[in-house]
């Protein structure tokens, strides 16, 4: 079965069971709650399905909320993952800040429904996610009402946040990219094709009655890929091979080009990995990578990056995962603001 270079483009990011890492006392203190939202796969659409995800809120009242989109393949645990074990995740990162944070499971992955592949249409996923922002926004998810929406994204999740930011720029305050750029590896993607399969053709989800769009990674492939393996832990990789799930990318190019995000009208904060397989170009320095995407944005992104070193494509992975959510944190707070006090 071929896989398009366009498509893979969408296929990264990491484990989605919360299982995967022990809970560490920050964890364990973090209120967090189900969340189980009905949304349409259309414009206009019927709400007839329902995105999975988990909310958490900080101690006192934020009137700012991270919406956390994942990778292909993968998702809500990625943002839960400790690449160091001893330290915090993103989640717990931010909500001790004082944010409130969503991860989802996009349609088609996770504790989500899993419709006829056939429905998926290009724009399906920022369509979710659009809806996802108003019921935020309208506190119909469990929590208060957000009157800011910072969009964070990880590879896929990272193009469908830029590509809805540049869209409907009035919706979103703040956008995080990583594990994208404006210069993908057209080769590695290419090579990484041979590792995606048919998800009914694995034992995993063999039985399930998922159709031939559903799609999921042979065994190994997130080892060679996704890893700089001198900065990460053994079982953390492990684990990521044993939580994987499937995915469906809609027809059409997955990998929105970067010229659409002149558009966008919220700060941008860029992340990447130095030892990223499946990125090219500008990945020396922050300012470099900086240099790089600069012209594709306008004034108001106001355009920061982070290169990470010792770092690959799942940077919550990696042990180096704290020091960018340090940086992360401190940009929301200049950014964005809106933590509970």
């Amino acid at each position: 079965m071929r896989i398009a270079a366009a498509v893979l483009l969408a296929l990264i990011s990491i484990p989605v069971t919360t299982t995967m890492i022990p809970a560490t006392a920050a964890n364990a203190a973090t209120p967090c709650r189900a969340v189980s939202a009905k949304v349409a796969m259309t414009a206009g659409g019927a709400a007839d399905q329902r995105v999975a995800g988990t909310l958490c809120l900080p101690r006192g009242r934020a009137t700012s909320v991270q919406l956390l989109i994942p990778g292909g393949f993968y998702g809500q645990a990625y943002w839960q993952m400790h690449g160091d074990r001893r330290r915090p995740s993103f989640v717990e990162t931010m909500t001790a800040a004082g944010y409130a944070t969503l991860a989802i499971d996009r349609l088609g992955t996770g504790a989500g429904s899993y419709p006829p592949s056939a429905r998926f249409q290009q724009d399906t996923h920022q369509i979710v996610i659009r809806q996802l922002i108003r019921q935020l926004r309208e506190g119909r998810l469990g929590g208060p009402r957000f009157a800011k929406v910072v969009l964070v994204g990880h590879s896929l999740g990272s193009t469908l946040a830029r590509t809805l930011a540049a869209a409907h720029p009035a919706e979103v305050d703040g956008v995080i990219l990583t594990g994208e750029s404006s210069v993908p590896n057209e080769a590695a993607f290419e090579q990484m094709g041979a590792g995606i399969y048919r998800a009914a053709d694995d034992p995993r989800f063999a039985g399930r009655g998922l159709d031939d769009g559903y799609l999921t990674t042979r065994p190994g492939l997130r080892a060679t890929w996704f890893y700089h393996r001198p900065n990460a832990d053994p079982e953390v990789i492990a684990a990521d091979e044993a939580a994987k799930t499937t995915d469906v990318f809609p027809p059409g190019d997955s990998y929105t080009p970067p010229s659409i995000n002149k558009s966008i009208q919220a700060p941008v904060l860029i992340v990447n990995g130095e030892h990223d397989k499946l990125l090219a170009g500008a990945r020396s320095s922050s300012a470099a990578l900086r240099r790089q995407e600069a012209p594709f944005y306008g004034p108001r992104a106001r355009l920061e990056a982070i290169v990470v070193p010792g770092t690959g494509h799942v940077l919550n992975a990696h042990r180096t995962a704290p020091h960018w959510f340090a940086q992360a944190r401190e940009w929301v707070d200049r950014r964005v603001g809106g933590a509970a006090r």
